[in-house]
């Protein structure tokens, strides 16, 4: 997690702000449980992600789901991506997050607990933009590292 967070804030030194509107990302996402990968966790049965803008460099992130239990879940949150440390509302695992957009079809946030690196969430949207990977990164309970794939196709 530090290499990441040392390649993140180098990054995010050379690159230039993109406008929240010209961003891909923009739009309803549906979850391809076909083309997903999980490890860490069971997967959902369903999820729709929904990103809108919000001023030059902000974001809402709107994410419903029907977990594996079936429960359901409905969280919204809002985000600069301007590489800062903002609180994060709503997450018993972490309690702030740092949002960087790299370029037109790739961001990353990185959630802290305690001021710790718990999770790195490194979004890739197509170059055709229909489809957004979002490559779910963190340590499992055993202290070794996990990768969930989760791929997203544009509704």
């Amino acid at each position: 997690m530090r290499r990441t967070t040392i390649l993140l804030l180098a990054i995010l030194t050379a690159s230039v702000g993109l406008q929240a509107q010209d961003n891909p990302i923009m739009g309803t996402w549906t979850l391809n449980l076909s083309k997903s990968k999980y490890v860490s966790e069971p997967p959902p049965r369903s999820r729709t992600l929904k990103f809108e803008p919000i001023g030059s460099n902000g974001l809402k992130l709107i994410n419903d789901a029907v977990l594996a239990n079936g429960e359901k879940t409905h969280v919204e949150e809002e985000f600069l991506q301007d590489g800062k440390e903002h609180p994060l509302h709503g997450s018993a695992n972490a309690d702030t997050h740092v949002n960087v957009q790299f370029d037109a079809y790739t961001s990353q946030t990185i959630n802290r607990k305690d001021g710790k690196a718990v999770q790195a969430l490194k979004r890739i949207v197509s170059q055709d933009g229909r489809m957004l990977t979002i490559i779910v990164s963190r340590t499992n309970a055993n202290g070794q590292p996990v990768d969930d794939v989760r791929v997203f196709d544009k509704l």
